[in-house]
């Protein structure tokens, strides 16, 4: 038996363009997996900071430098009046409906938390959201090429 024939061969390339859906769902769960571990460190009663690389100029010179800078993470969660915790998909600084007429998913208690954005994300990767993604007004059309200049 050819040592090939225990891998599991596909034609992706990586040069293939994605569409602007595949792209969206990629930005939000790189976002959800920032909400996931924020969620799991306040579970523990840690403070979560989410390290961004930035670049900025050096004073008194035209280089830049690359540094990582500590941010903190605006949460997607909150308390109703009841007293639950609700929490709500963004993109960017839009709330996006999880379905048509709803924005929030009722969690209940911070224990369940991390759970309920586990169950989100997976519906994400499971193109359950993609309709919504479709309608969002942050989708970019994917550029045309420029003709080459002669």
């Amino acid at each position: 038996m050819s040592l090939l024939a225990k891998l599991t061969l596909s034609d992706a390339s990586p040069r293939e363009k994605l569409s602007p859906v595949a792209r969206k769902r990629m930005k939000l769960l790189e976002q959800l997996d920032i909400q996931i571990t924020a969620a799991e460190c306040e579970l523990d009663g840690s403070d979560y900071l989410h390290s961004v690389r930035k670049w900025v100029r050096v004073e008194g010179s035209t280089e830049k430098q690359l540094i990582t800078k500590p941010v903190h993470v605006k949460r997607w969660w909150w308390a109703n009046e009841q007293g639950k915790l609700m929490v709500s998909l963004r993109q960017g600084n839009r709330v996006m409906e999880v379905v048509p007429g709803k924005v929030s998913i009722e969690v209940g208690g911070i224990e369940q938390l991390p759970e309920t954005l586990k169950t989100l994300r997976e519906a994400i990767v499971a193109g359950e959201l993609d309709e919504q993604l479709k309608v969002s007004p942050f989708v970019r059309p994917i550029p045309k090429a420029k003709p080459a200049k002669a």
